[in-house]
């Protein structure tokens, strides 16, 4: 029987159960109706009930209030909507800002502290939503390849705990056409304190990439001991070569072997979280809005480094088919982490110190949406410019189709 029709012989069977007298023909009806059905008779007892008790709420009752749950919910939001168990380890950080903003609800406040990972993310799961590879051009690099090692022969065996060991890459805003000049965004990660800083620049030039990697060293609270990059041009060129000569000289540089991302995992991580939630996937083709998303990144990546905690990969092993990993038990930010390490210098130490006791997280998320939407007023009063044409369909005479309007492809969010 289909699921319509066991409804429609139910609906009859109900009735003609509901009519009978005797417990003997109510016996054999009942008989009758298994041998249809194929349903046991104890449930089909309780199915031609007339008097069905409607169920309870199952599973233990609630231990946490409503303005608690909506306090979490707005710290939730506040945070950038961390996962639970990111969450937990900063809420006392979040309840203590908002204290200082304004009056809170104490007992609230209070629950929320007590408030396990799980529980929290249970609580905020009415608030969540529910819901082919393009190969680069090859260059004649081969020169610049050689002279630069590859990461898994020059790297130390104990990188990945020593903070120091960095990793570079850019992500280019093009919206989908490489075409002409645009804005690119440089990452730079440390892959032990997980510490990430981003900036922007105007089509990848030497002297904007050169420039840009000096000021974001500058604002890294760590000694620089080596950087590790991809393959692409903006890396390997006489330009970075004699930049890290004269301004790097005890910086090690290495590259990651082709077509292997996981030599740069660190940083091609930070991609979507730090760079791609918060510009989007638009074509940004003014250079006037460079110096805009640099300010924004510069705040987001202070935001993110001093107030997000994260869950470092400590080991992964094989077992069969499988993949089981090991992460951190407490997540930390990344300026715990700098904190914590007893490698790290005390005047680094007192750097991050400094930057703790100057930077509020709501503060900072505020200026980070400020600039976002200062952004999005300058990219809407951008003209769109119609992209050039190559020499091929300029000979023939046929033009690209007009580009679509300014704008990014997805909401701006803040990181």
């Amino acid at each position: 029987m289909t699921k319509e029709e066991r409804k429609v012989g139910l609906a009859v069977g109900r009735r003609r159960y509901a009519q009978l007298a005797s417990k003997r023909a109510k016996g054999r009806f009942l008989d009758e109706f298994c041998a249809t059905t194929g349903l046991e008779r104890k449930h089909a007892l309780k199915q031609l009930s007339a008097r069905r008790k409607p169920g309870a709420r199952r599973g233990a009752p609630r231990r946490f209030s409503a303005p608690a749950r909506q306090l979490l919910v707005r710290i939730w939001r506040l945070s950038g909507k961390l996962c639970g168990k990111l969450l937990v380890a900063v809420l006392p950080e979040y309840v203590r800002s908002l204290r200082r903003r304004g009056p809170l609800d104490e007992a609230a406040a209070c629950e929320l502290l007590r408030m396990s990972a799980s529980t929290a993310d249970r609580a905020l799961r009415h608030a969540k939503p529910k819901g082919g590879v393009s190969r680069r051009r090859s260059d004649s690099l081969s020169e610049h390849r050689r002279e630069v090692p590859l990461k898994v022969d020059a790297w130390p065996a104990g990188a990945s705990r020593q903070p120091g060991w960095l990793e570079a890459d850019t992500v280019a805003h093009c919206g989908g056409d490489m075409s002409g000049s645009f804005a690119w965004s440089l990452t730079l990660t440390d892959v032990a304190s997980q510490w990430t800083e981003v900036g922007c620049v105007w089509n990848k030039g030497a002297e904007g990439v050169c420039a840009m990697l000096g000021t974001m060293l500058r604002r890294m609270p760590v000694d620089p001991l080596g950087i590790n990059t991809d393959n692409g041009s903006e890396f390997l060129n006489h330009h970075v070569e004699r930049y890290f000569q004269g301004r790097l000289p005890g910086v090690k540089r290495t590259r990651s072997r082709p077509s292997a991302k996981n030599d740069n995992a660190h940083v091609e991580q930070k991609n979507g979280v730090a760079v791609r939630r918060l510009f989007g996937y638009a074509r940004i083709d003014d250079p006037a809005l460079v110096e805009a998303m640099s300010a924004v990144a510069a705040d987001a990546s202070l935001l993110r480094n001093l107030h997000v905690p994260t869950s470092r990969l400590l080991s992964k092993r094989r077992e069969g088919s499988r993949w089981v990993k090991r992460h951190e038990k407490r997540p930390r930010t990344p300026a715990q982490r700098l904190l914590d390490d007893p490698a790290v210098g005390p005047h680094l130490k007192s750097r991050v110190r400094a930057l703790l006791a100057a930077h509020d997280p709501l503060d900072l998320r505020d200026r980070v949406e400020a600039g976002l939407a200062r952004l999005a007023r300058l990219m809407a009063r951008t003209p769109a410019a119609e992209p050039p044409r190559d020499r091929a369909s300029s000979a023939a005479g046929s033009a690209r189709p007009p580009r679509r309007p300014q704008g990014p492809q997805r909401p701006l969010e803040p990181c």
